[in-house]
């Protein structure tokens, strides 16, 4: 059984890398692609469009946790960080398993930040939806407005009218709003 969530592997440490896809297929997750570098890595999952980076603090020198900020700040996908037993110099961003790699760490963890990417990505979605009808709503609002103010009718007379000049024009309300705004409302 494929479980959901394209997974992306970043190690410099090719036995890393082997041992992580072989848990991880073995658990039933897509393990997408693998690399060793940074450049290469960013590059993938750009195109890829992966649920997971798995990344090593040590990829490329220690940088690694640069891609992790990189992928996190573009919303590129959830950041799960492969740490030495030191992460005193780590904030703590992401979230974080701490080598050696064993299934009874790593199949939990991931399980964990795939069930949070899609959270916030659905309360990300969700956020955009209401921000676009609390402005359309605005528009609206400001249309009838014109409209009460110019044409001297009520509140359900200029929704009606916004309604049905939208329908008449093949627009929604919101743009024909807009447009009543853009034309009255220089007055």
């Amino acid at each position: 059984m494929r479980l959901q969530g394209k997974i992306i592997l970043a190690s410099s440490v090719s036995a890393e890398r082997k041992l992580m896809n072989s848990i991880l297929r073995r658990a039933g997750y897509q393990v997408a692609a693998e690399y060793d570098s940074i450049s290469q890595t960013l590059r993938r999952i750009r195109s890829l469009y992966g649920d997971l980076l798995i990344v090593d603090s040590g990829l490329d020198g220690g940088r690694g946790y640069k891609l992790a900020e990189i992928v996190d700040q573009d919303k590129l996908s959830a950041v799960l960080m492969l740490m030495d037993t030191d992460v005193t110099y780590f904030n703590q961003e992401f979230a974080y398993i701490i080598k050696p790699i064993r299934s009874e760490s790593l199949i939990p963890a991931v399980k964990t930040a795939l069930w949070n990417w899609r959270r916030e990505t659905e309360l990300r979605r969700r956020i955009l939806e209401l921000e676009n009808k609390l402005e359309t709503r605005i528009v609206l609002d400001k249309a009838k407005g014109v409209l009460i103010d110019g044409q001297g009718w009520t509140e359900e007379q200029a929704h009606r009218y916004i309604q049905k000049e939208a329908m008449n024009h093949g627009i929604t309300a919101r743009q024909m709003a807009a447009l009543i705004l853009e034309n009255l409302g220089k007055r």
